[in-house]
Formats: C-alpha cells, structure tokens, sequence
C-alpha cells in the first residue's frame, strides 16, 4: 500500500494512500463531531464523506489537516477566519457532496 506524509493538528504522519475521513478520526481518536479540514496550497476543503478515500477528493492532495470541532477555540489564523465559520455552517446544511472546497482565505487571489 501506497503511503504519504502530511500534518495532522500539527503532527507529522504517515498516511496510507486509501485513507478515509473516518480511519483517520479513528486512529488519532478525535471525536465524532470533529470536522476534517484540508488545506491544499490556496484551496481549503471540509470533508463531509467519511468513508470515500482521500485520495477520490481534493482533500487527498491536502500536506496539512485539522479536525475541528464546533465552538472551539481558534487554534491558528485559519481556523479564526470568518470565511471558514460561514463554510462550516453553510457545508453542515448542504452535506450534498463529499467535500466543500473554497479558496484559501489567508492568500491574496
């Protein structure tokens, strides 16, 4: 099986390939509610399907991830921006795709 390296919450990882939203919440324990966001150079994406592969979506090209869960505390200049706030709400009404995907916020297009 086929691996790769990212970040998750700020911790380097060997991720297989095939690897699903779900695995990935289960093998680093981070609660059901916790959203899977990717960042992938000036695209971020929320992944909404927990059982399709990373590798299926623009998620899967993602080097960083965080799981964040509603209500939390911002934990880097990301997580605090406005855009992503409206993009959780908006994406947890729609839930039609596997993943919300918009421009990075931080970066000047």
């Amino acid at each position: 099986m086929e691996t790769r390296w990212a970040t998750v919450d700020g911790v380097t990882l060997e991720l297989p390939a095939d690897c699903t939203a779900g695995e990935l919440r289960a093998a680093l324990y981070k609660p059901d509610d916790a959203a899977l966001i990717a960042v992938t150079g000036d695209l971020v994406s929320i992944v909404h399907d927990e059982e399709r592969p990373l590798s299926g979506m623009i998620a899967g090209c993602a080097s960083t991830y965080y799981f964040r869960r509603p209500d939390e505390p911002a934990r880097n200049e990301l997580l605090a921006t406005l855009d992503l706030e409206t993009a959780l709400e908006e994406s947890a009404d729609e839930r039609s795709g596997a993943e919300t995907t918009f421009e990075h916020p931080l970066i000047d297009h």
